[in-house]
C-alpha cells in the first residue's frame, strides 16, 4: 500500500504539518507532580522525627560504653603500675608517659573527662565524668577491684549504665 492509499483511507482531516497529537490525561507520563513529591516528603519527615529521640539516645549510651571501656584500660594500667612499683599511680599522665594508657583519655576534655580520685599501696579511685551537655550529667567509677559503678541520668531519659559489665 502506498503513501497517498493510507493517507486517502484516513477518515480525519489532516493539516499539513500537523505536529503529533498530545497525550491523553490518562495515558503514560513522566515524572511526578508536586502533590507526589510533597506526600513523599511529609511521608519521610514523619519517619526521621520518630527516629531522632532514638538515635540520641543510642548515641549517648554507645558514649556510656565507651567510658565503661576507658575506665576498664585504666584499671588495667593501674594493675600493671602496680605490679612493677607496688603502689597504684595518682597521675594518668604517668600511666600515659610509660604507654600504659592511650593519650587521648587522658587528655579528654569533650564528652567525658578521665580523673584518679585518690591512689595509694593498697587502693585506687579513677573516674569518667560526663561534661559538654546539658542534658546529660554524671560519672562512672572503677576501682582496685574492677568493679565499675555509677550511672548518667538525662532529664526525661532512662539512667545510662555501661552495658557491658
Amino acid at each position: 500500500m502506498s503513501r497517498a492509499e493510507t493517507i486517502a483511507k484516513d477518515p480525519r482531516p489532516r493539516a499539513a504539518g500537523r505536529a503529533r497529537s498530545r497525550p491523553r490525561l490518562g495515558g503514560s507520563r513522566r515524572g511526578w507532580s508536586l502533590i507526589e513529591v510533597m506526600v513523599v516528603l511529609i511521608v519521610m519527615g514523619i519517619l526521621i522525627s520518630m527516629s531522632a529521640p532514638s538515635f540520641r539516645l543510642a548515641m549517648e549510651q554507645t558514649r556510656a560504653d565507651i567510658a565503661g571501656a576507658n575506665l576498664r584500660a585504666m584499671w588495667a594500667a593501674q594493675r600493671l603500675y602496680w605490679l612493677e612499683n607496688h603502689t597504684y599511680s595518682t597521675d594518668l599522665n604517668e600511666l600515659t608517659t610509660l604507654g600504659l594508657i592511650d593519650p587521648s583519655v587522658a587528655s579528654s576534655t569533650t564528652v567525658y573527662v578521665y580523673a584518679v580520685q585518690s591512689a595509694d599501696a593498697t587502693t585506687f579511685t579513677a573516674t569518667a565524668t560526663r561534661t559538654g551537655s546539658a542534658v546529660w550529667s554524671g560519672n562512672f567509677l572503677i576501682d582496685q577491684t574492677g568493679v565499675l559503678s555509677g550511672v548518667v541520668v538525662g532529664s526525661g531519659q532512662p539512667n545510662l549504665i555501661p552495658g557491658f559489665q
